[in-house]
């Protein structure tokens, strides 16, 4: 008997364990992967402190997509279980042409970038680069917004307490 209250409080305890989480977050062509049994982390996330990440993206390509992806990631990880989090992308160099609404060349990242900014991403354009690259304040997405200069955009949320992300490439 009890042996048998035993395994019924570790079945309830996991029952609650997964009670606890919000429901799922779902992303365009990011296959969710679900943890192993005893993998996660040791509490460093807390629900009254917010997650912030800046991610700066130069390249259009792989890097743009190893960034969006891994934003979706660290979305699908935090908001289930109640983590606030504020992420916001900074194109800059050639990753402007991504955010040039009219240009077909890099548009397969635009519904995982509407769906992120849905879920609070900011995404944030280089006004420097732009000019260089003949990108027009008019060309860029609506969701987005025109920055005076990726890197000082970049600099001053590290100076607000964000975290540096770049992406290799994938070369």
């Amino acid at each position: 008997m009890h042996r048998a209250l035993i395994a019924v409080a570790f079945c309830i305890a996991g029952v609650n364990a997964q009670e606890s989480l919000g429901p799922p977050v779902e992303f365009p062509n990011v296959p969710e992967i679900p943890l192993p049994d005893g993998v996660d982390f040791q509490s460093p996330f807390a629900k009254d402190r917010p997650v912030r990440i800046v991610f700066g993206v130069a390249d259009p390509g792989r890097q743009m997509r190893e960034s969006l992806t891994n934003a979706a990631y660290s979305i699908m990880y935090l908001k289930p279980r109640g983590v606030p989090y504020e992420i916001e992308f900074v194109l800059y160099a050639r990753a402007v042409l991504a955010a040039n609404q009219f240009s077909e060349e890099y548009s397969g990242f635009i519904p995982l970038m509407e769906a992120l900014h849905r879920e609070g991403v900011q995404f944030r354009v280089c006004n420097n680069a732009m000019g260089s690259l003949g990108v027009s304040p008019g060309d860029v997405h609506p969701f987005m917004k025109i920055t005076p200069a990726g890197i000082l955009e970049i600099t001053s949320r590290q100076m607000q307490g964000f975290h540096y992300i770049s992406n290799p490439d994938g070369s």
